[in-house]
């Protein structure tokens, strides 16, 4: 274990990639809770000086999957819109919405997330404010996500071995490789995913990485104004990913046929206030919130093949917060 880890150092260091095998293997030590601590600080610390590689992605993702706690369910195409985080942008838990809003809108989705980590709020910080039951087990995710067609899988209950590296990852106090990795590891194993980066090289990175673990289709969206979200402020860089093909292209604010905002009318200081933001919008209040939550929708309806034309499905969207649906949809994931 010991020259596993060694080796896998000097190589880091040495400005090496390692491979996607080699760095699964690592991983596996590190959440069977084989692995010292000084080992893993210097590992991660050696990779993230480097540049994480997509090969290292993937081999950390697929050892992340073998110890993660799977979701059954009875769904063919099931959405995800959790993203990297680490943007920066303080607003209000947009993906969030958008999750609940598609479930409303008929779309079969698995929210994977966890607590805020470098942001004001996380998705289960928000959900927990909402009334959201965020510390359910497998079984009860399950029957949630079969019944409802919507779950909330939270990454701190279902990804147990993560507790080997808690320790560690707090007290190097930075992003390292497994700030990536909440997108690739979805315990219901989502087939489509709108995956939000921060930067356009992590944004690069994580849609190779989707493409070689498998996926139906998924948007990986990064917006010029920085946030990790379908953005109504700047052009959205959109990597389209399909298992053989990756085609890239932009969104602008008028392709959604919506009124442009501010990034700063999007802002929440913190749980309690993206809940009242998302509760207001829901309850029907227009505005700049409401808008992009529409936009974000749009993107999902549209990856799901649910609608054919953005328009379409921001009327869809519209549609779907209007007559009452969003909010019932709320109300059964807080059953």
């Amino acid at each position: 274990m010991i020259c596993l880890f060694s080796t896998a150092i000097d190589q880091a260091k040495q400005g090496t990639d390692l491979s996607a095998e080699q760095t699964s293997d690592l991983i596996d030590a590190m959440l069977d809770g084989k692995a010292k601590e000084e080992q893993v600080a210097e590992l991660l610390l050696a990779l993230k000086r480097k540049g994480e590689s997509v090969n290292e992605l993937v081999g950390a993702a697929q050892a992340m999957r073998r110890h993660m706690t799977p979701i059954a369910h009875r769904h063919t195409i099931l959405l995800d819109t959790c993203g990297t985080g680490g943007s920066g942008s303080g607003t209000f838990n947009i993906s969030t919405a958008v999750a609940i809003v598609a479930a409303a809108a008929g779309v079969a989705v698995a929210k994977h997330g966890n607590r805020k980590a470098s942001s004001k709020t996380g998705s289960a910080d928000v959900l927990e404010v909402l009334g959201v039951p965020i510390e359910s087990d497998a079984s009860a995710v399950a029957e949630r996500l079969d019944e409802d067609s919507i779950c909330f899988c939270f990454a701190a209950k279902l990804h147990p071995a993560m507790k080997h590296v808690v320790g560690v990852r707090r007290k190097l106090g930075v992003k390292t490789l497994f700030n990536l990795l909440g997108p690739l590891c979805n315990p219901a194993g989502a087939t489509h995913q709108l995956l939000g980066t921060p930067t356009p090289q992590t944004q690069a990175m994580v849609a190779d990485a989707i493409r070689q673990l498998g996926t139906t289709r998924s948007f990986v969206v990064h917006a010029e104004d920085g946030q990790d979200e379908v953005s109504l402020s700047s052009t959205t860089k959109v990597v389209d990913v399909k298992p053989n093909q990756i085609v890239q292209y932009d969104w602008e604010p008028a392709d959604f046929g919506l009124n442009a905002v501010t990034s700063d009318s999007l802002l929440a200081a913190d749980p309690a206030e993206s809940a009242k933001i998302i509760c207001n919008l829901f309850d029907g209040q227009p505005g700049p919130c409401r808008d992009t939550v529409v936009a974000g929708t749009a993107a999902a309806l549209m990856l799901v093949e649910k609608c054919n034309t953005l328009s379409d499905a921001v009327r869809l969207a519209r549609e779907t917060i209007d007559s009452g649906a969003a909010r019932n949809k709320l109300d059964s994931l807080r059953k």
